[in-house]
């Protein structure tokens, strides 16, 4: 008999577009090996009356968010409490380190997430976060390592975190690495006949991210002009935001791809099979999913060594990385000099579709996060 998980999460993790996919496809990998029991979406109660606080802080020039706040996150923990001692289970899985940070847990529990708070608290917000708001999250990032029985971080560069900043007990901790958040494989005769009918007169490049600035849209839109200049003709295929004033010519917009609509899909693998190279340089990256997107396709890929980008890239080998300030000038030369020798493009593009399989898909992440869960049931 499967043991009994009960699965918390904030956010509805039945939907695959939620927070990337990464709930969705967790949920589905301890379906396979556990009896899984649902326990979201649990939203933060009390939310709403934060509003004027947040409004004050606002005027003052700083963020605040009350997701971090103890008196709300005890109210969470007595909801999820309550449901965990109807549900009575052997295990506890949560895809965030929020929501299970108060609870008086009656088993082990383990969580994933991509990044710790001290990672990424001056980085993303626009406005400087509040003296309240970084205090709080330093704590409760060290309130939810020291009470879980794991936490699991897709890259070397989020695990090394939670021990070097948070002290936390190095054999709690556990780095998976995360899938591609793709509905259905692609096929193997697929992705050879996709690597085979690349050309190597010309460049096609993916770009794909909401946050067309932080993923480093302006260096692709100048490695592009820099190619095409060189001689190199170069387009981009740029997924997921619509950034004004680009060529038609070199640039084509998909503001929105659902991949989880089949139609929507059929593009997505259209536009990925006869890609280059995904070209993402982004100034600040969690782990960075659409990376192991293009290498399901055997797609090489060009990045930065920020966030657990280097986990799952292995520069020379199955793509390039670079420091965020690259100039564009530099990232050309890496393109025109790998599309230069199409024997050792195509073993690079080899070696990421091989990456994939063996490391950087769900299956890979279900097997060895539910064999950590279940050494502790």
């Amino acid at each position: 008999m499967k043991p009994r998980l009960a699965f918390v999460s904030q956010w509805d993790a039945s939907q695959p577009n939620v927070e990337s996919g990464y709930p969705y496809s967790m949920r589905r990998q301890l379906q396979k090996r556990f009896d899984v029991i649902d326990l979201f979406p649990f939203d933060l109660p009390g939310e709403c009356f934060w509003f004027p606080v947040r409004a004050a802080y606002r005027l003052s020039g700083r963020y605040h968010h009350p997701m971090r706040e103890p008196s709300l996150l005890k109210r969470l923990a007595g909801r999820i409490e309550s449901a965990l001692r109807t549900a009575k289970p052997d295990i506890v899985f949560a895809p965030s380190s929020l929501p299970m940070s108060y609870v008086e847990a009656p088993c082990p529990w383990v969580y994933a997430t991509d990044q710790l708070f001290c990672d990424f608290v001056d980085s993303i917000y626009i406005r400087p976060p509040s003296d309240r708001f970084r205090r709080l999250g330093h704590e409760q990032e060290a309130r939810a390592l020291a009470h879980a029985a794991g936490a699991t971080y897709p890259s070397d560069w989020a695990a090394s975190s939670a021990v070097r900043h948070y002290g936390a007990d190095p054999s709690k901790i556990a780095m998976i690495p995360w899938g591609a958040n793709l509905p259905r494989d692609i096929g193997e005769e697929d992705v050879a006949a996709g690597m085979a009918h690349r050309p190597f007169d010309c460049c096609e490049m993916v770009f794909i991210g909401r946050d067309w600035r932080r993923k480093g849209g302006d260096t692709l839109v100048a490695t592009v002009s820099e190619l095409n200049r060189a001689g190199l003709p170069t387009h981009a295929t740029i997924i997921g935001c619509n950034p004004p004033g680009l060529s038609k010519a070199h640039f084509t917009i998909h503001p929105f791809l659902d991949k989880a609509e089949p139609e929507s899909f059929v593009r997505f693998a259209a536009i990925m099979l006869k890609a280059h190279f995904l070209f993402l340089p982004s100034h600040a990256e969690a782990y960075g999913q659409a990376f192991c997107e293009a290498m399901a396709f055997g797609v090489p890929v060009i990045g930065s060594t920020v966030g657990g980008i280097p986990t799952i890239v292995r520069e020379g080998e199955t793509g390039f990385l670079k420091a965020p300030n690259t100039p564009a000038t530099e990232f050309a030369a890496i393109v025109r000099a790998a599309l230069e020798s199409p024997a050792a493009y195509r073993e690079m593009a080899r070696r990421a579709r091989e990456d994939y399989r063996a490391r950087l898909n769900w299956d890979s992440f279900g097997r060895r996060l539910c064999d950590t869960m279940t050494a502790l049931v």
